[in-house]
C-alpha cells in the first residue's frame, strides 16, 4: 500500500498499468471513502487528483507547512487503525456451485431412425379387387408376383418395421417414379406421406394415403391411385421420418434410407371408374371388350362374311409388359405425360402396331410374296407376334385382320375397352374426294385407271373413350383406330381415334381422319367412261355398294368356337347367329333421307371436290341384268356362272355383246390376270323376254393362281344399243371366295391343371391332287405351343389327314382355347379350333 497526499493508493502497479486507481480518501471523522478516480500532475504535491466534493481546499492548499506533511497524514492513519472495525479472518471464496445436472433423458426417448422390413402388397386380394388377378405375371408361377393396379382405386398394404410404430414420433413416406428421369412437374415422380387419422377421403385425380390399423411392428393402410395417372410399370419405395430428441436434448429428426421393392408396380386404365377416360357404364360389356381372351374376326366378303377365330391373349405371360413397350416407343422417354390420356395413347398404339415410320411391330405385305417371312393367313392370335417383335423387332408379314388382332390384345391389355370390326365392301380413297371413282374404257371388263380401290373387307378397331376436346357432340363413344398402314395422318402411318357418331353424320372434320374413315364406310361408288375426246361420261352412281355388313363379334364374354361336327352351313349359320352388326352405327339406313344428307354432308367438306356432272341422274335402265355364281363352291371344284338379261321396257331392246370374264383378286381389290373369260353373241329382247348367258370356271383354270384368300372376281358386262344415243354399257361383279375345308379338332371339355389332354385332329383333301409340304402349328392359352411340325407323309387325293395330339394342361383357365394351323404348298390356312376349362387341382 502506498500513500499519496491524503489517499491511500491500493495497487501501485494498477496505477502505472491502467491510469486508473482505487484510492481511500478519508473524511473529516477519518472514516474511508474508497474512490475511483484517474491521477493527474499537479502542483504542491507529488500527486493530486481530481478536485470532488470531497477535496479540502483548505487543508491541502498550498500554504501548509510542507515539512510536515506527513505527520498529519500519520496521524490519520493511525487513528484511522484504531477507530477501523475488527477485521474479520479472511477465508478463501469457495468455488462456485456446479449447476445442477440435467435430467437424463430415457433411451427410448432418444430419437433413432424407423427402419423398414418390409412390405406386403397383398397382391391376391388387390388384384381380385382390380379384377387384374388374370394376368400371369400376378400368379408368381414363373418368377415372384408382381402387382397390378387400375387406376382410381386404392390398394391395400401392410410395412413391417424393425420396432413399433409411433404416431406421435413417426411419419411414414411414399414415393412413387417412372421413368428414367422422373419429375414431379412431369407427373413420373410423387411423394406423399399418410394420414394417420384415417378419416381422409380420397379424391379422385390426386394420390393418397390413409390409415388403416397397426398391430405390434405392422401398419396397414390404403393407398390411391389417381384416375388420371400415367400408366406404365412405377418404382416404389418407402422411407420413415423420426422425431424425436437427441442425447443433448435437442429436437431432432432422422430420414431413414429408402426400402425398394424388388419389383415395379403396373398400373393401367380403369374401364370401371367413373372418373377414367375409358370409363364404360355397361359393366357386362367389359366381360367381352376387357376381360375376353378368345374371340374371332371376320373376313371374307359380304355374300361369305366369314369368322376366324383368333387368340387375343392379352392375360398371357409378358404381353402386359410388351404392350406397355409398345405404347412407350411412341413418345420421347422425358415426355411420358400424354400416357395418361387414352386418346393419345390409341393414336400412338394404331402408329406403332405397324412398322412404317418406326421399328413397329409387324410389317404389312399385299404381293403374295412371304418367303421371307410368315404368310399372313398362317397367324391365328396376337402372342406369338408379340413376342417375336420384343425380342428381334417388326414381324413379317400382316395384313389387315393381323394389324387388328395384334391392336385388340394391346388395347385390352392396358385396360381401354377394344373390339375387332370388319366393313365389307371398305373403300379407299386415296385422292380426298370422299367418293370412290372407277375409270372404264370401252369395252374393258376391269377399271383401267384411278387410285381408289374397293376392298372385299378390311378389319380395323373401335376404342371406347371420352373425346374432352369434342365434349359438346361427342363426349364418349366408340372410336376407330386402325393401325393397318393405308395413308399416311399428320406424317405418319396412324389412323384415329375417329368418333364413329361422326362418321355416321358425315361430319368429315372431326379429328382424327374422320373423312377417311367415312369414304370407307359410305362413299358412293362414280363409275366414269373414259371417251376418246379426252373426256369422261358419268357411267353410273352405286349408293349402296360400299359398306356392308360392318360386324364384330357378339358381346357374350366367351370364346367363339363352331359347333363340333357341324358342316359348312351350320357353321355359316352360327357365325352369323354370334355376328353383331354395326352398320347402322356407321351410317343411317341407305335411300333415306338421313343418309343422303350425310353423304352431302362428306361432299361439301371434301378437300377435293368432284366435278358438277358428279350430281346427274342416271339414265333409265331398260335392260336389266342378274348375275349369278355358286357362293359355295369348294376350292378344287368347278364354278357355275350365269347373267341373265330382261328387257322391262316397252320396246325391243338389241344387246350387242355380253362377256363374262374371272379374275384372281386380292382382298384388296386389285385383279390377277384374267382366268376365265367367254363372249357371248348378242341378241335381241321383245318386251318382258330374258336371255340368259352361262359359263363354267374349271379347277385347273384357277388352281395355282389364287393367293389366301382364295378370292376370284366374276364379272359381267353387257352393251346395249340405244336408238340415236352411243350405246349404255352395263356392268356387274360379284367377290367370290372358294371354301377351304375346316380342320375338325375334338378333345375333352374339361381338365386339371397338370393333366395330360389329348386332342385329335382331322380333315378331309377336297382337291383331285395329293397335298405336299404340310405341317402343323398350334397356338393356345393352356398349353405349350409348337410351330411347323411336319406331317409324317403327304396327303392323298381326296384323303384324310388325322393326327393326335397329347399335352400338358399348365395353368387353370376358365375358358383355354387350342387353335390349329395346318399348312400345305396347295391349300393355305385351313384352321381349327377347340376350348377347354382347365380347373385348379384340388
Amino acid at each position: 500500500m502506498h500513500i499519496v497526499g491524503c489517499y491511500k493508493v491500493h495497487n501501485w502497479n494498477k496505477l502505472l498499468q491502467t491510469g486508473r486507481v482505487m484510492y481511500t480518501r478519508y473524511r473529516s471523522d477519518y472514516t474511508p471513502h474508497y474512490r475511483y478516480s484517474y491521477p493527474r500532475y499537479g502542483y504542491g504535491t507529488s500527486y493530486s487528483y481530481d478536485t470532488s466534493p470531497y477535496y479540502d481546499d483548505f487543508y491541502y492548499s498550498y500554504g501548509r507547512r510542507r515539512p510536515y506533511y506527513w505527520e498529519r497524514e500519520r496521524e490519520m492513519y493511525n487513528n484511522w487503525r484504531r477507530n477501523r472495525p475488527e477485521r474479520r479472518p479472511r477465508t478463501p471464496s469457495p468455488d462456485p456451485p456446479p449447476p445442477p445436472p440435467k435430467p437424463e433423458v430415457p433411451k427410448e426417448e432418444l430419437v433413432k431412425e424407423l427402419h423398414v422390413k418390409g412390405i406386403d402388397l397383398h397382391i391376391t386380394e388387390n388384384t381380385e379387387k382390380h379384377r387384374t388377378d388374370e394376368y400371369e405375371c400376378t400368379k408368381g408361377k414363373i418368377k415372384p408376383a408382381e402387382l397390378v393396379l387400375r387406376r382410381g382405386q386404392s390398394f391395400k398394404m401392410t410395412v413391417t418395421f424393425d420396432r413399433p410404430y409411433s404416431k406421435p414420433k413417426n411419419d411414414l413416406q411414399l414415393c412413387f417414379s417412372l421413368g428414367e428421369h422422373p419429375t414431379g412437374s412431369g407427373g413420373t415422380k410423387v411423394q406423399f406421406t399418410i394420414d394417420e387419422s384415417g378419416k381422409e377421403k380420397f379424391k379422385p385425380d390426386e394420390w393418397g394415403a390413409t390409415w388403416q390399423g397397426s398391430s405390434e411392428n405392422n401398419i396397414t393402410a390404403m393407398v390411391h391411385v389417381p384416375a388420371n395417372c400415367i400408366i406404365g410399370e412405377w418404382n416404389f419405395y418407402v422411407k420413415t421420418i423420426s422425431e424425436g430428441k437427441d442425447k443433448d436434448g435437442e429436437k431432432k429428426k432422422l430420414e431413414s434410407r429408402n426400402f425398394e421393392l424388388d419389383y415395379d408396380i403396373t398400373i393401367i386404365f380403369n374401364p370401371w371408374c367413373k372418373e377414367d377416360g375409358v370409363y364404360m357404364a355397361t359393366e357386362n360389356l367389359l366381360d367381352e371388350y376387357v376381360l375376353n381372351e378368345s374371340s374371332a374376326v371376320w373376313t371374307g366378303n359380304h355374300h361369305q362374311p366369314w369368322a376366324k377365330p383368333w387368340n387375343f391373349g392379352q392375360f398371357q405371360d409378358g404381353i402386359l409388359e410388351i404392350a406397355l413397350h409398345v405404347v412407350r416407343s411412341g413418345f420421347r422417354p422425358d415426355m411420358l405425360k400424354p400416357m395418361s390420356d387414352p386418346v393419345r395413347v390409341s393414336r400412338i398404339i394404331a402408329k406403332m402396331v405397324n412398322s412404317s415410320d418406326d421399328n413397329g411391330v409387324l410389317s404389312g405385305r399385299w404381293d403374295d410374296e412371304y418367303g421371307d417371312g410368315t404368310p399372313p393367313g398362317h397367324w391365328t392370335g396376337s402372342v406369338k407376334i408379340l413376342k417375336q417383335w420384343f425380342e428381334s423387332g417388326p414381324v413379317r408379314y400382316g395384313q389387315c385382320w393381323v394389324f387388328s388382332g395384334v391392336t385388340t390384345t394391346v388395347c385390352r391389355a392396358l385396360g381401354i375397352p377394344c373390339r375387332s370390326v370388319t366393313n365389307f365392301s371398305s373403300a379407299h380413297d386415296t385422292n380426298q374426294t370422299n367418293c370412290i371413282e372407277k375409270y372404264f374404257q370401252p369395252g374393258d371388263d376391269i377399271n383401267d385407271s384411278g387410285s381408289d380401290s374397293i376392298w372385299n373387307f378390311h378389319v380395323w378397331n373401335e376404342a371406347w373413350m371420352a373425346r374432352p376436346n369434342l365434349q359438346d357432340e361427342f363426349p364418349y363413344g366408340w372410336q376407330v383406330i386402325d393401325a393397318t398402314p393405308q395413308e399416311r395422318s399428320e406424317g405418319v402411318y396412324t389412323c384415329g381415334p375417329c368418333p364413329v357418331a361422326a362418321v355416321r353424320k358425315g361430319l368429315c372434320r372431326t379429328e382424327f381422319d374422320s373423312a377417311f374413315v367415312f369414304s370407307e364406310v359410305n362413299a358412293d361408288e362414280v363409275h366414269w367412261r373414259m371417251l376418246p375426246n379426252g373426256r369422261y361420261e358419268l357411267m353410273k352412281v352405286l349408293k349402296d355398294e360400299i359398306g356392308k355388313k360392318i360386324s364384330t363379334k357378339t358381346p357374350t364374354g366367351e370364346p367363339f368356337e363352331y359347333p363340333h361336327e357341324a358342316d359348312f352351313y351350320q357353321k355359316e349359320r352360327y357365325g352369323n347367329e354370334n355376328r353383331l352388326d354395326l352398320t347402322l352405327e356407321y351410317k343411317p339406313q341407305e335411300g333415306t333421307e338421313e343418309e343422303r344428307e350425310s353423304v352431302l354432308n362428306a361432299l361439301r367438306t371434301a378437300f377435293k371436290p368432284l366435278p358438277a356432272n358428279y350430281v346427274e341422274r342416271e339414265k333409265a335402265k331398260l335392260v336389266k341384268f342378274k348375275l349369278e355364281q355358286d357362293s359355295y363352291a369348294m376350292i378344287g371344284g368347278k364354278m357355275d356362272i350365269k347373267v341373265t338379261a330382261k328387257n322391262t321396257g316397252t320396246d325391243v331392246r338389241k344387246i350387242i355383246v355380253a362377256v363374262i370374264a374371272v379374275y384372281p383378286e386380292s382382298y384388296t381389290g386389285h385383279h390377277g390376270k384374267i382366268l376365265h373369260r367367254k363372249k357371248f353373241d348378242g341378241a335381241i329382247l321383245k318386251k318382258g323376254e330374258e336371255k340368259v348367258f352361262k359359263t363354267v370356271l374349271e379347277p385347273k383354270e384357277y388352281m395355282g393362281h389364287l393367293d389366301e384368300q382364295s378370292n376370284v372376281s366374276v364379272v359381267a358386262t353387257a352393251s346395249v344399243e340405244r336408238v340415236g344415243d352411243e350405246d349404255y354399257v352395263y356392268r356387274k361383279e360379284h367377290i367370290v371366295r372358294f371354301r377351304r375345308p375346316d380342320l375338325e379338332v375334338k378333345g375333352p371339355k374339361e381338365a386339371t391343371d397338370g393333366e395330360m389332354v389329348t386332342f385329335n385332329v382331322s380333315f378331309t383333301n377336297p382337291l383331285d391332287q395329293p397335298l405336299t409340304g404340310c405341317n402343323i402349328s398350334m397356338e393356345s392359352i393352356g398349353f405349350k405351343d409348337f410351330d411347323n411340325k411336319p406331317c409324317e407323309k403327304n396327303i392323298d387325293a381326296k384323303g384324310i389327314y388325322e393326327e393326335t395330339f397329347e399335352m400338358k394342361a399348365l395353368k387353370p383357365k376358365r375358358y383355354a382355347a387350342v387353335y390349329f394351323t395346318f399348312e400345305c404348298e396347295e391349300i393355305k390356312n385351313i384352321t381349327g379350333m377347340a376350348v377347354i376349362r382347365i380347373h385348379k387341382q384340388p
